[in-house]
């Protein structure tokens, strides 16, 4: 199903934030290499993250010319315990491997950490486990933790209760990203301090409006260490468009693309394709039943994927370069 899109790059010497950053001691510089392929792993706002593409708008303008690609792995309902997918699709393991990932961006904790905290130690082991197997695939790991929960106005229920909870399993992600070398991205410190712009970035105290995407990500970059490219992109409005006409010309295309590579590696139909439903008359040719259309089909969303990578990178490279 998948195509090979890219091949493995060089290692990258990368430091975790230690708690030595308690007293102001900035990370090294997050850095791309050329070939590089991205991919974001996480639950539900992961997965709304593609549709407003403001991370990796950011992350393409910040690191142009490398020709990297970026793929969004996520999948509604993943923690750190499974990831549960349908009848013989492959497994995270697996599209791990066909896409040839070198960074990979882990979104976990925040759905865990409903669980309360008596459940922290199971997390801890589960994400210790999935660290492991990750490591052996993907050489380069960012940790992020979740933001707090926002307060809810009747009648939804005020997530934000949750938040002490919340802060331990953030504070167990930042120990697990200090002990294994990896890089941190910690959100919930930095979204705990006030909100001097007193926006709500949820419409629901856990997912994200479009807005709320635009400021995730831009606080993501900042504590990656880019926080010109932030600036120079502006502050999103309530749509989660960007002021700077030549970064919201970007992030536009890779929203297409993204919609491209959706549809590709998470397609309709999923029990036709390669589920229980291979055998179905609608899933073969009319002429000759021997043959298989679909897959066949599906393939064809390669090359549009490609063009619209080349059409992103030129873009951010204008961008990128000051126009």
């Amino acid at each position: 199903m998948f195509a090979a899109l890219i091949s493995l790059s060089a290692g990258w010497a990368s430091t975790a934030e230690t708690p030595s950053t308690k007293l102001s001691v900035r990370p090294p510089e997050f850095k791309l290499q050329t070939n590089d392929v991205v991919v974001f792993l996480g639950g539900a706002n992961v997965v709304a993250a593609q549709e407003t593409g403001h991370l990796e708008t950011l992350l393409t303008v910040k690191f142009h010319g490398l020709g990297m690609r970026f793929h969004t792995l996520a999948w509604e309902g993943d923690t750190v315990y499974a990831q549960p997918r349908d009848l013989n699709f492959p497994q995270l393991k697996t599209q791990l491997q066909r896409v040839a990932a070198t960074v990979a961006f882990l979104h976990f904790g925040q759905t865990e950490s409903l669980q309360g905290r008596d459940a922290l130690t199971g997390f801890v082991t589960a994400y210790e486990k999935l660290l492991d197997e990750l490591s052996v695939l993907v050489p380069r790991l960012v940790l992020v933790t979740p933001p707090p929960f926002e307060k809810n106005d009747p009648p939804l229920p005020d997530v934000s209760a949750r938040n002490q909870d919340l802060a331990l399993y953030a504070e167990a992600i930042r120990e697990l990203a200090h002990r294994r070398g990896c890089r941190l991205v910690n959100l919930y410190g930095e979204f705990s301090k006030t909100n001097k712009r007193g926006r709500k970035l949820t419409d629901n105290g856990i997912h994200f409006t479009a807005q709320g995407q635009a400021e995730v990500a831009g606080t993501t970059a900042r504590l990656l260490g880019f926080g010109d490219i932030v600036d120079r992109a502006g502050t999103a409005n309530a749509k989660g468009e960007w002021p700077a006409a030549s970064f919201e010309s970007v992030r536009r295309v890779v929203i297409q693309k993204n919609r491209l590579w959706f549809d590709y590696w998470r397609p309709m139909n999923w029990a036709f394709l390669a589920g229980d439903r291979t055998e179905q008359p609608s899933s073969r040719d009319h002429r000759d039943p021997k043959i298989r259309w679909f897959p066949a089909e599906m393939e064809k969303f390669v090359p549009l994927i490609e063009a619209k990578e080349k059409e992103i990178e030129e873009a951010a490279k204008q961008v990128g370069e000051g126009e």
